[in-house]
């Protein structure tokens, strides 16, 4: 006699199938969450990655370097020109651009730094050896880099200060980076040839390095000030939504030695 070959029914497979649904559905948010920390650790050092190596062109060649830092709206296309800042939600796409001084001066008079609009910084953007081109005395050293999912905080108390999170404070909203208050008053716009708010992004946020390698914010009441710390914090989104919970991460800027130290939860 022959053996039936055993086989299982459709209602069998059915069931199993059932049941892999169900159990996808309950692991789904957890690999969600996963994706989202891992996200945010890797932007964290890779902003990191760019501070420091701005800081090392500074010292390496001589000369000023200045770091553009912008919060655009994810739900734009990145190649539209130009890019959305103007509302006061979060935005979700962190932009970054690098430039230095093409003849290694500071670009502006300390005594005169302007607020952004006007000033010495404004007059010397167009102007270089008789060139009247927007951005002149600036050159590229990097390409553009721009972080999708990721959100600025506002403030330094937005983000804990406490287990992997603690941290030096940074008390004036003039070095918090993604405060409304920090405002440089040595902006410029990418790509450069752009005028002021002219660009396809600007960037009003700037961190600059001097050949030296300290770091500083040029705002309009800073004549030459080095403060002791900055910050940029950082957390998870979800396009132009900003995700809760403790994905975080601070990036923590020393600016007379210029070291860089990212904290985690």
């Amino acid at each position: 006699m022959h053996k039936r070959s055993s086989a299982f029914t459709l209602i069998e497979l059915l069931a199993v199938i059932a049941i892999m649904v169900v159990m996808t559905g309950l692991i789904a948010p957890a690999f969600t969450g996963l994706k989202s920390a891992q996200d945010v650790t890797k932007t964290a050092y890779d902003v990191a990655g760019i501070l420091e190596q701005a800081r090392a062109y500074a010292m390496a060649n001589n000369t000023y370097v200045f770091v553009g830092i912008a919060e655009v709206d994810s739900s734009v296309a990145s190649s539209v020109k130009p890019q959305v800042t103007t509302s006061a939600s979060p935005y979700g796409r962190v932009a970054i651009a690098v430039v230095a001084s093409r003849d290694g001066t500071r670009g502006y008079d300390i005594n005169n730094p302007g607020d952004g609009t006007t000033g010495s910084w404004v007059t010397n953007y167009s102007k270089y050896n008789a060139v009247t081109t927007p951005g002149a005395n600036l050159v590229a050293i990097s390409k553009l880099q721009y972080f999708e999912n990721a959100h600025m905080t506002p403030l330094f108390s937005t983000l804990p200060n406490s287990g992997g999170l603690a941290r030096q404070t940074v008390t004036s909203g003039s070095y918090e980076i993604g405060s409304a208050a920090c405002k440089s008053v040595t902006p410029f716009d990418w790509p450069l040839g752009s005028a002021l708010n002219a660009g396809q992004y600007s960037f009003k946020k700037v961190i600059n390095f001097d050949p030296q390698g300290v770091a500083r914010i040029q705002y309009q009441t800073n004549t030459d000030t080095i403060v002791q710390y900055m910050e940029i914090g950082l957390q998870p989104a979800h396009g132009n939504a900003v995700s809760s919970g403790a994905d975080v991460a601070a990036i923590q800027v020393n600016a007379i030695t210029a070291s860089i130290r990212i904290y985690r939860p």
